[in-house]
């Protein structure tokens, strides 16, 4: 099973991002919208902004409501947020969710430096 896909929104006010199943189900999606489509290609019916509410680095945080209205206006569900997103949005790769990564130098040295 492929990772779930990180998808980049550039706002106005602020950047949102949404995970995604496969860019190519968001081509697909894309092609031709429908609810079943749509549950098929977001991993998580949640959006996200991270802490400056620009780009898609960093601590990304679950997007509040007033930051979701300023943008795309009020009374929106998040299925109509998302399908903006979708339509509008690109792909950020892979997001590696399930795996940590630990970066090491030379463990050998225990934090000396040889000169």
């Amino acid at each position: 099973m492929s990772e779930p896909v990180k998808f980049f929104y550039k706002g106005e006010e602020t950047d949102f991002v949404i995970f995604v199943t496969s860019e190519e189900k968001v081509q697909d999606y894309v092609k031709n919208p429908s609810p079943g489509l749509l549950t098929d290609t977001v991993s998580l019916f949640k959006i996200f902004a991270n802490q400056d509410a620009r780009g898609s680095e960093g601590e990304l945080g679950e997007a509040s409501k007033s930051q979701l209205e300023n943008e795309f206006g009020p009374k929106k569900s998040v299925e109509e947020l998302l399908d903006v997103i979708l339509k509008n949005g690109k792909p950020f790769g892979n997001t590696n969710i399930n795996r940590k990564r630990w970066t090491s130098t030379n463990d050998a040295n225990h934090g000396s430096y040889a000169h």
